[in-house]
Order: structure tokens, then C-alpha cells, then sequence
């Protein structure tokens, strides 16, 4: 089991820089060799329903990335606790204090990662609706991760979805590939736009 789990990561490691870099590169690339403006149209931030020429609403696009990263912070404290302690050399005390950490954490902040993410689903369509880009899709498939991943995760959390398929979907929301890979699209696509 312990071969798979490093070999996992191991192909993690591996793709992730990869792909990361290979979404800006196809995207910018030129066969001539030359820079072009393929991403600076001069229409390309302009939103049909408002008057005014909005380049990217940068408030809620920020407002949305913190609320991201704190809403998902006790996800992140509890992993890497977990990895500390399965893959670390250290005593027993320590590690009993460590998972007494995570316990405290997981009974009083996982509240802050059930409501808060609910919170950045109108965040993130309020920042899409008000600064939608032509240039690249990269940001679209980002939103459909997030929402689909959120979605889940409300499915799990109320037990809004049938037993049945209850084991399915915290296997898909608890993936980190999948996770991963909406970190990489949305921050590939986000760069492409800028």
C-alpha cells in the first residue's frame, strides 16, 4: 500500500509541473517567433449587460481567493498534521499532541470550511459575471471544478445525497488530483487573461 501511495505521489510530483507549465506555454506560443497580442483584444474584457468597460473585477476576485484560502486552511493543518505523523520520525508524545491538535481543529474550524465555502460560491459568480474574459476558457472549467467540488461537498455534509452514492462522492471530494488540477486551471487560466 505504501508503494502505490509513493508512487501516487510520486507521478503528482511529476505532472504538476508539467502541466502547469505546458497550459501558458501552448497558449502563448508563436510560430513565427515573435510576440502578438492574441490575448489583448481590445473588446475582450467588455461585458454585454453593462455600460462600462470592466477589466476584471479585482475585488471579487480577491475576495474570493482569501475566502478560498481560509475556508480550506483547516483541510490543509489537518494533512499536514497527518503527514507529520505518518511520515516524520518523531516520539509518541509529540505525535499525540499533534493528533490532539488536529481533533481541536477538526471540532472547531471544519465549521469555517462547511459555510465559508458556501459563501465563495456567490463570490467567485459574482466575480465571473462581472468580469468575464473572451480570451480563454481556462477560467470557465475552474468555476465548473469549484462549483461541482463545493457541491459535493454540501451533498456530504446535509447527507443530501443517497447512501448509496455517499462513498462516491466524498471519494471524488476528498481527491487531491482533483483539486490540484482546479488550483492549475484556475491559476492558468488567470494568468493567460492578465
Amino acid at each position: 500500500m505504501k508503494k502505490q501511495n509513493l508512487i501516487r505521489a510520486g507521478l503528482m510530483l511529476i505532472c504538476i509541473p508539467i502541466f502547469g507549465c505546458l497550459f501558458p506555454v501552448l497558449g502563448l506560443a508563436d510560430d513565427e517567433h515573435r510576440e502578438r497580442d492574441y490575448f489583448e483584444r481590445e473588446d475582450q474584457h467588455s461585458i454585454p449587460f453593462l455600460e462600462t468597460d470592466n477589466e476584471g473585477n479585482e475585488t471579487a476576485g480577491q475576495i474570493a481567493a482569501w475566502l478560498l484560502l481560509v475556508a480550506n486552511f483547516p483541510i490543509v493543518l489537518s494533512i499536514l498534521i497527518k503527514g507529520i505523523n505518518r511520515f516524520m520520525p518523531i516520539g509518541d508524545g509529540l505525535k499525540k499532541s499533534l493528533t490532539n491538535i488536529n481533533r481541536f481543529q477538526k471540532k472547531h474550524l471544519m465549521v469555517i470550511h462547511y459555510y465559508l465555502n458556501l459563501a465563495i460560491v456567490g463570490v467567485v459568480v459574482w466575480h465571473y459575471v462581472s468580469s468575464r474574459c473572451l480570451s480563454t476558457s481556462l477560467p470557465e472549467l475552474g468555476l465548473f471544478l469549484m462549483i461541482g467540488f463545493i457541491a459535493f461537498g454540501v451533498l456530504i455534509k446535509f447527507k443530501l445525497c443517497p447512501k448509496v452514492f455517499r462513498k462516491y462522492v466524498y471519494q471524488i471530494h476528498t481527491q487531491p488530483i482533483i483539486f490540484i488540477a482546479m488550483i492549475l486551471v484556475l491559476t492558468t487560466g488567470h494568468l493567460i487573461v492578465d
